[in-house]
């Protein structure tokens, strides 16, 4: 429809004249749609006015207001607006828009049911189901209550907003009155013939009817619908009125009708529902707890609403935490000071050497005045010195900042300014450190031969409400985001786990991950605090699956930690005869995991000699949170599970409001308890809006992390993970906000629009990144070396396509779903450790067979197709799908090169010629 003249903030009058007469079903059907139309946002009119003329001569005027537009000056305004259009032609037919902010198919998508499989009768059938409801004193206020009870048990069971319910009241001449949370709609029905004046009285009676608590009201009915719009098809889906997703034809009706017989002492809450989409049992459920909520109504349930059969669990009680990492380890080192605490390549340590050369560190970082309130950078390769720098960097009471040494140049700068280091211990020298106080390698900080120790002291030390480390993930922003954590946070996930994975001094951890990842905060301290021995796995050895496989069964390695994603890689060397493993706990974290790939694990490790376990966490909760033990079954099942919370957390599913949802509705992770982070580094307004106060504790200044994260909690209690909410995503248990990427695209001058998206292909569904621009000038290879030269190697993005305009929606939103197939795959400069080497003269090229059959492989593995000169780094390939390859390559019998010559000869033409000449 359109209005005549621009639009305001008064009323506004919406004509239609319908080729049907008014008890037409498609009369029917647009009379719900239009009072069940939103009011205009706040910058449009705050009174909407539909004249419905049907060929019948009859005539619907349908008026929609927001509350606080119905005052006198409000309703006076609205008269004068039908008065003044009583002798204005009639503009003619047009067409009646669609909500604002919606489609045909959103209220389908909001209302979410369960399929009940003809438990209840045959399509069509029709069940019904009734609830008496507490007596109130005064009816119009019930009444009222129960509206909004109703409106909010279905919100949380269909994960979101409250559905729009329709509240009518029917009156004379064919008046009703349609009541929601944020607007008030009048039907009111009269001839064609009727006065405009006629009409202007009775809806300025109706709307002043409006105000619920006004005068005394005898006794009513009022019949609450929710209506099935239009759309063909309706889609239902798994949540708290169902468990399964079917696709099933709309029916004309309402799919639940709800009415409620209001009396002066009683009311009585009713729901008739479409049998074959609607399980009684579930109706029961919703109506029982729409019972208690009206219950209640009179008792202040607190900020977060009833609890009531609300989502939220918690692992028990927190136990001892209040202490520090360092202190941790030194309590195994004066125990056991022989006892060997790390195994690296180039040396071992013993606990007693470790903790000297840690409170060397530490001392010297101390007698420079940097303690407890200090953040010092570590930007060192993986290895025995680099564990000890991180206990000398906590030794002394300072932060320790983890910058990976293959990052950027710029992003190296920007996490050191960021953070405000008050020291960097690196060998690097490049100048990424070139704005910070003091830089420096470990060995240089071995401070005064005398008097250091006086001067150590005038430091602070820290405590267990210190900060231990500052970790960097990936922001939306645009630039990474420092989480701050605690001592006391790791001292608690150690004091949670430590006894239900029985660690002890026997066991040998692997110190696998990157210790800018948080994954590594576990393997490191989970060991060394509690007598173990760490093995240090070099970068080459974990991109070799055979090779890390040897290593876990020479250094007899017990505890394994992996993200699904290497895992998957070592499951590649289970073959019949692989030397057995140690291993008898083996911890998944850092990513979702799917169940189905470990049924080969449990055919080489039994359960009974080998412990399962997923973990779920995020860096701003302490690495961890739950725990779920995984077995065959749970394989067989594709268990989503993630278990339940760790002792001393506590978890809860809530809708955008904060509210507490049922068990099985999904809606966003919040993590609370012992694990909470202190806040994110320099980003108060940040903080604020992700750390939220906990009002559902009841423990003063307890605080909710905002996750992001979608799930549900089960019956049982234990958690289902859903995926993301927003447009954060793990590759290869990085967590990397696609807005980051996206935002240094845009720095560049030639790009005018930029969007990445998270696709998986190839023949084990692998992550990829896919960006595209737009711009006339974007050169896709100097793009790239500008992402390289910004971002760390993880996250810039396997394509980059230029396009002349992005894709969008009715909305003006990009249209993920119309972004086309990556179109431009350029082999600018190599990655770092990618090297050709030249093929000896006098060889002949490779043969084609060879090449094809490569060219064959890295489509298969990839899942897009490639040419002769493609960069295999360049194109979505890595570490991990390079030993993919080479184990095809190897099966076809092409080749047993080791991996390094894929790294060596990055191009199929070049790898073709090299194995060629071999």
């Amino acid at each position: 429809m359109r209005a005549p003249g621009p639009v305001s903030r008064g009323p506004v009058l919406w004509t239609e004249t319908l080729p049907y007469p008014s008890h037409d079903p498609r009369a029917e059907r647009l009379r719900l749609r239009t009072t069940g139309r939103p009011v205009a946002p706040p910058d449009g009119p705050a009174v909407r006015v539909c004249l419905l003329t049907y060929t019948d001569q009859v005539q619907d005027l349908v008026v929609s207001a927001r509350p606080e537009a119905l005052d006198e000056a409000g309703l006076a305004g609205l008269a004068c607006l039908l008065v003044e259009r009583s002798g204005t032609p009639d503009p003619g037919p047009v067409v009646l828009p669609e909500p604002v902010g919606t489609t045909a198919a959103e209220p389908a998508e909001r209302l979410s049911l369960e399929w009940a499989s003809g438990a209840d009768g045959g399509p069509g059938s029709r069940g019904s189901r009734a609830v008496a409801l507490p007596s109130d004193d005064a009816p119009r206020r019930g009444e009222a209550v129960v509206v909004a009870a109703l409106a909010a048990a279905l919100a949380r069971r269909t994960g979101g907003t409250a559905p729009p319910l329709t509240v009518r009241r029917p009156g004379p001449a064919g008046e009703s009155l349609a009541r929601t949370d944020s607007a008030a709609t009048v039907l009111l029905r009269s001839p064609a013939s009727a006065t405009v004046e006629a009409r202007a009285a009775a809806a300025r009676r109706i709307l002043r009817d409006a105000h619920w608590a006004v005068g005394p009201v005898p006794a009513h009915d009022v019949e609450l619908r929710l209506p099935v719009p239009p759309a063909t098809r309706l889609r239902l889906e798994a949540a708290g009125l169902g468990l399964s997703s079917r696709t099933v034809p709309a029916p004309e009706s309402a799919v639940l009708a709800f009415r409620l017989d209001s009396g002066p002492d009683a009311h009585e809450l009713s729901c008739d529902f479409a049998a074959d989409l609607v399980a009684s049992e579930a109706v029961e459920a919703l109506l029982t707890e729409v019972a208690r909520a009206v219950g209640e109504a009179s008792e202040d349930p607190g900020p977060g609403g009833s609890r009531a059969g609300t989502a939220s669990a918690g692992g028990g009680p927190a136990l001892g935490a209040e202490t520090t990492i360092h202190d941790l380890v030194t309590e195994r080192a004066a125990a056991h000071p022989d006892a060997v605490a790390v195994t690296a390549p180039d040396r071992e340590l013993t606990y007693g050497q470790l903790d000297l050369w840690a409170e060397t560190i530490g001392d010297s970082l101390r007698s420079r005045g940097i303690g407890a309130g200090h953040r010092v950078g570590v930007c060192l390769t993986r290895g025995a010195e680099l564990v000890a720098t991180l206990l000398g960097v906590l030794k002394s009471g300072a932060a320790y900042v983890p910058i990976d040494p293959s990052s950027p140049e710029d992003r190296v700068r920007y996490l050191a300014r960021d953070a405000g280091l008050s020291h960097v211990l690196t060998h690097r020298s490049d100048g990424a450190f070139a704005g910070c106080p003091h830089s420096a390698p470990p060995s240089a900080t071995d401070g005064p031969a005398d008097g250091g120790a006086r001067a150590a002291d005038g430091a602070p030390r820290s405590g267990s409400r210190d900060p231990a480390y500052v970790i960097y993930t990936s922001g939306s922003t645009g630039r990474p985001k420092g989480v701050v954590v605690e001592h006391r946070n790791f001292a608690a996930l150690l004091a949670g786990t430590r006894e239900e994975f029985r660690f002890t001094g026997h066991d040998v951890w692997t110190f696998f991950h990157s210790f800018a990842f948080d994954f590594s905060v576990w393997e490191i301290w989970g060991c060394l605090a509690t007598g173990g021995r760490l093995v240090v796995v070099p970068e080459d050895v974990a991109r070799v699956p055979e090779e890390f496989r040897e290593l876990l069964h020479g250094q007899r390695v017990t505890v394994l930690n992996q993200t699904p994603s290497a895992f998957v890689q070592l499951l590649s060397t289970e073959t019949a005869g692989a030397a057995p493993l140690d291993v008898r706990l083996l911890v998944f974290g850092g990513e979702p995991l799917d169940s189905r790939t470990l049924l080969p694990w449990f055919d080489a490790h039994p359960e009974d000699r080998c412990r399962v376990v997923n973990m779920y966490g995020i860096t701003e909760t302490t690495v961890h949170c739950t725990w779920t033990d995984l077995t065959r079954r749970d394989a067989l099942a594709n268990s989503r599970s993630i278990g339940v919370a760790l002792p001393g957390w506590t978890l809860h599913v809530l809708d955008p409001h904060g509210r507490p949802l049922p068990p099985g509705v999904p809606g966003e992770i919040h993590v609370g308890g012992a694990g909470v982070a202190r806040c994110y580094h320099g980003r108060s307004g940040l903080t604020a809006q992700r750390f939220r106060p906990d009002h559902l504790s009841g423990v003063p200044g307890a605080r909710l992390y905002r996750t992001g994260d979608r799930g549900r909690l089960r019956h049982d209690g234990r958690l289902e993970h859903l995926g993301r909410l927003d447009g954060q995503v793990k590759v290869r248990g990085y967590r990397i906000e696609l807005d980051e990427i996206r935002n240094c695209l845009l720095e560049a001058a030639e790009v005018r629009g930029a969007a990445v998206v998270l696709r998986h292909r190839g023949e084990a569904g692998d992550a990829h990144l896919d960006a595209y621009v737009v711009g006339p000038q974007a050169d896709p290879a100097a793009l790239r070396e500008h992402l390289e030269r910004t971002l760390p190697g993880y996250m810039v993005p396997s394509t980059l396509t230029v396009l002349p305009s992005m894709p969008v929606t009715g909305n003006g939103k990009l249209d993920v779903e119309r972004l086309p197939e990556p179109g431009h795959r350029p082999s600018p400069p190599r990655p770092a450790g990618t090297t050709e080497q030249p093929v000896p003269s006098g060889r002949a090229p490779a043969e084609p067979d060879v090449a094809s059959r490569i060219a064959g492989a890295w489509h298969e593995v990839l899942g897009t197709p490639v040419t002769p000169d493609d960069n295999f780094f360049l194109v979505g390939g890595n570490s991990l799908l390079a030993i993919r390859v080479m184990v095809r390559l190897r099966e076809q019998g092409i080749t047993d090169a080791p991996v390094r010559m894929l790294y060596r000869h990055p191009t199929v033409r070049r790898l073709a010629e090299a194995l060629t000449a071999q």
